[in-house]
């Protein structure tokens, strides 16, 4: 799992400030993972409007807005769309984060690591690529909906 301090170094490797905006930002993503799950382990964008402008008065939102986008391409938070609406989810030492979602309930279901190991055994065997980080959502119908 990784920390704070940690986090900031691969700020550091990769030529980014280590503004306090984007300290707090990082502090924020990490205390919101301890609560895993779709339900409770949610990122708003409001949330993190709301967490910033409460520590950080006058924060600029752009400025919020190019920190998460930031982060996003460093692989440290993905964006989830969901038909209730979108929400960040930390991700960077994560080795699964995948979801299946209902098309028509909008039910959202964690994947399980033994799906994983299925499909990073595939990618190795058919393209030869090793050690993947799986992010992906998959849509369909659940059990109760069936389609």
């Amino acid at each position: 799992m990784k920390k704070h301090k940690d986090l900031l170094q691969v700020l550091k490797a990769n030529n980014m400030r280590i503004t306090p905006a984007r300290r707090f930002l990082l502090q924020f993503i990490l205390d919101s993972k301890k609560h895993a799950g779709i339900k409770t382990g949610q990122i708003t964008l409001k949330s993190i409007t709301r967490f910033m402008e409460k520590i950080l008065p006058g924060v600029n939102r752009s400025s919020i807005y190019r920190n998460i986008e930031a982060f996003k391409k460093l692989d440290i938070i993905q964006e989830i769309s969901l038909p209730s609406g979108s929400f960040f989810q930390y991700v960077f030492d994560c080795k699964v984060h995948h979801f299946y979602i209902c098309k028509s309930c909008g039910k959202a279901s964690v994947g399980n690591e033994k799906l994983f190991n299925k499909i990073e055994a595939a990618l190795k065997d058919i393209h030869g690529f090793a050690k993947a980080n799986l992010s992906i959502v998959f849509y369909g119908y659940c059990s109760k909906c069936g389609h």
